[in-house]
């Protein structure tokens, strides 16, 4: 490894008024002068961003000197992003300034805590005013984090003070403390270029996590896969560049004008595009306006500048005070330019359009809201979002998410949650019963015996042909990969909250479709799963399925399911029919119509008369036996007790024999001995049956 990897890294960041000598000071402490475009050598100001470093105390200070007019604010928050220290530079000759106060501001609101203020150009004025700047300097600074930092007062001409000003930056330092270091990789791009014989060169300050020669990382918001060749820090090449250091990164297969500041590059499935984020933010007390409901602004998120629109869900913030709320960016959705990517807890800048200022900014309690979720009570998610401790916020998220859809990774982002804590949070979720199995061992087998005979006895002319062709979700549990459907045999977690969501979601689903098949109180299971398929994914779909059914919410009647509670409502003209059919089966004994023959007695269409039929079988009036027929439990306990009398009678039957004793033609025999042996009343060798075990039973 490098001597450069026992240093310390820590991002500078210069802050200050145009004309104020940020570059210059910049350029007496690390001797390199920062401004390399033509424009800003021919001006003498700075437009964009610079970079260079110096060495210090086991230290290395790699420092982004912004510009400082007005009109390149936006580039001075682009710069801002991942500072450590701010060095807020205030000229002698000038005092306290409009971009100083703003400068001061953004840095305040992106989360900077340590600083040192550099007062410039002390050769050209007497002592006395350099006090009373370091005194204007105090107000300003008063109730900021650079409250009771040191000022030191410089001479960029002269080099007085520039090694006091070095050891102050060296203690301010030491005062930081560092937060955990994140396992994964983040660098917001704020310049790119080519070189002949490189390719592609990405320049940023990487927020966290490290980066190799060699690795893979995902260039965002477009999602594409890039391959990093080399890795360059401070114009060194260097085995690994990661955080809080300049870094630049050679990139194969992409092309220069393909990328752009305020795209990312980052771990592969950590961060997800998004035009919806759920902020915490607080309008600054010098904001010349109140923040109102839907107000357009220009958000700065990393790198990124994109218009975006406030939703304080009809709030009104004032000057000074802080609220929830939820930014939606503006452009186009099918434009690749609308969408932003950020992580839990990233500060963010809000500036007015024009004139353009900064008025407020925040941090980011939830950097994914998908386009279909309506949030109602806005506070009251943000607060649960963004909960002080990391397993409640990764309850939230899985109160929302499939348990199996948030990996460690996209935890991370969503809820902070560090990836090595991920698994226990998972397991302290479970073992307060915050998370619960469903569709474990056992249960899955009984309920896939179930839906089987659901499959086969489903003959509905009216619902089969309503579905033809379509695979129901239990036909796509037998072709999925070994590996998820043992994991689907294990069971399948979900979050108490999401399960009783996702439950009440599939009860007004399976309400719907019995609405459309009236009069009915049940329906074939591949019905109703085709009907809830937008819901959620099969595995948890089939759990929840259970779930309503292991509750009660759910029934079985005969093949099919139905709510506990469902009714239904019959016309007169359908009551009148249905008495007549039963009367007219109950009637015929062991030979009843067939559906044919009922709609011809009754005047009824066949599709009609079918579901009424369907509906006597689910109040038990009625049983299906064979494809053509129904009878009465009562006929078809007669004709079990003929059958049981005379194989008690003689120990054998054959079919003719049995159609004899019944008084019956082929045409009834056939479906009634087929029915008994299935229900285990005969039991059939060749063309002879002999007492089955329920020969005695009852079946009414």
């Amino acid at each position: 490894m490098s001597a450069a990897r026992t240093f310390q890294h820590v991002l500078v960041g210069t802050a200050g008024h145009i004309d104020h000598g940020k570059t210059r000071l910049v350029g007496r402490l690390t001797g390199v002068m920062t401004d390399r475009l033509p424009e800003e050598k021919a001006r003498g100001i700075s437009i964009d961003l610079g970079f260079a470093h110096w060495e210090s105390a086991g230290y290395r200070f790699g420092v982004v000197d912004v510009p400082g007019h007005e009109r390149f604010v936006k580039n001075m928050v682009a710069g801002a992003t991942g500072v450590n220290l701010a060095l807020l530079v205030v000229a002698a000759d000038d005092g306290v300034m409009p971009q100083t106060r703003e400068h001061l501001e953004i840095m305040d609101l992106l989360g900077v805590r340590a600083g040192v203020v550099a007062i410039t150009k002390i050769d050209l004025v007497e002592p006395e005013l350099v006090e009373l700047v370091r005194e204007e300097i105090e107000d300003l600074v008063a109730g900021t984090f650079l409250e009771g930092k040191p000022i030191v007062a410089v001479s960029s001409e002269t080099g007085a003070g520039i090694d006091e000003l070095r050891e102050a930056v060296a203690r301010a330092a030491d005062e930081i403390e560092w937060p955990q270091s994140r396992e994964v990789f983040r660098l917001p791009i704020d310049r790119v270029f080519s070189l002949p014989g490189h390719g592609t060169i990405v320049t940023g300050s990487a927020l966290c996590g490290d980066v190799h020669a060699g690795d893979t990382l995902e260039l965002l918001p477009r999602q594409r896969a890039v391959r990093v060749r080399s890795v360059e820090s401070h114009g060194a090449g260097v085995a690994e560049g990661g955080e809080r250091q300049r870094t630049a990164v050679n990139l194969a297969g992409v092309k220069a004008d393909e990328l752009d500041r305020g795209m990312e590059l980052a771990t592969p499935g950590f961060l997800q595009p998004s035009n919806r984020l759920v902020v915490e933010l607080r309008l600054l007390t010098s904001s010349p306006i109140a923040l109102k409901d839907r107000l357009e602004v220009n958000l700065h998120l990393g790198t990124a500048e994109v218009p975006a629109r406030v939703i304080l869900k009809g709030r009104t913030v004032k000057p000074g005070e802080t609220a929830f709320a939820e930014l939606r960016t503006l452009v186009p959705k099918l434009e690749l330019g609308n969408e932003v990517v950020a992580a839990f807890g990233q500060r963010f800048i809000l500036r007015r359009t024009s004139p353009a200022v900064t008025i407020a900014g925040g941090k980011v309690v939830d950097p994914f809201v998908p386009p279909e979720r309506r949030i109602r009570h806005l506070p009251e998610y943000a607060e649960s979002a963004g909960a002080e401790r990391a397993v409640d916020r990764l309850s939230f998220l899985l109160s929302h998410e499939d348990v199996a859809d948030v990996t460690p990774l996209r935890a991370a982002a969503r809820t902070g949650v560090r990836i090595a804590e991920f698994d226990a949070l998972i397991d302290e979720l479970k073992s307060h019963n915050v998370l619960v199995a469903v569709g474990s061992g056992a249960n899955v087998a009984a309920r896939r015996t179930v839906f089987q005979t659901v499959r086969q006895d489903a003959r509905d002319p009216v619902i089969e042909n309503g579905n033809s062709g379509r695979r129901s979700l239990t036909d796509g549990l037998k072709n999925r990969p070994t590996a998820e459907a043992a994991s689907f045999r294990r069971g399948t977690w979900v979050h108490k909250d999401r399960l009783e969501a996702l439950s009440a979601s599939v009860m007004r689903a399976i309400r719907a479709e019995l609405e459309k098949h009236q009069p009915r109180r049940s329906l074939p299971r591949n019905t109703l799963a085709t009907a809830c398929r937008e819901i959620t994914g099969p595995d948890l779909l089939d759990a929840v399925f259970e779930h309503l059914l292991a509750s009660g919410a759910l029934v079985l009647r005969g093949a099919n399911i139905g709510p506990a509670d469902a009714q239904v409502q019959l016309t007169k003209r359908q009551r009148q029919t249905v008495d007549a059919m039963l009367a007219a089966i109950a009637a015929a004994g062991l030979t009843p119509p067939t559906a044919k023959e009922l709609s011809a007695q009754t005047g009824l269409a066949l599709g009609e008369l079918e579901q009424l039929l369907n509906l006597c079988r689910e109040d038990g009036l009625l049983v299906r036996v064979g494809e053509a027929f129904h009878y009465t439990p009562e006929n078809l306990e007669r004709a079990r007790a003929v059958c049981a009398e005379h194989l008690q009678e003689h120990g054998r039957a054959t079919m003719s024999e049995l159609r004899e004793a019944w008084g019956v033609t082929r045409k009834f025999s056939v479906p009634l001995c087929e029915h008994f042996d299935a229900l285990g009343v005969t039991v059939r060798d060749g063309d002879v049956r002999t007492a089955g075990p329920r020969i005695s039973t009852p079946l009414s």
